[in-house]
């Protein structure tokens, strides 16, 4: 396993933690703090591409078209 899917995994189950209603105010906090990290770890192993999927998707099929 990469360290990318480790850190996507890791997002993952932090997002459930998050959006658990059971989870505390102060673990909601501390949880938060780690997702931040891991967001921003996740940025700097794969940088945003300036096209979206959607994007490329559309590029090929005027391609095909043309």
């Amino acid at each position: 396993m990469s360290d990318r899917e480790r850190l996507e995994a890791l997002r993952s189950r932090l997002e459930h933690v998050l959006d658990d209603p059971e989870t505390s105010a102060r673990d909601l906090a501390s949880v938060s703090r780690e997702y931040r990290q891991v967001i921003d770890a996740l940025a700097v192993i794969a940088p945003a591409d300036a096209t979206s999927r959607l994007d490329e998707i559309a590029a090929r099929r005027r391609k095909r078209r043309a």
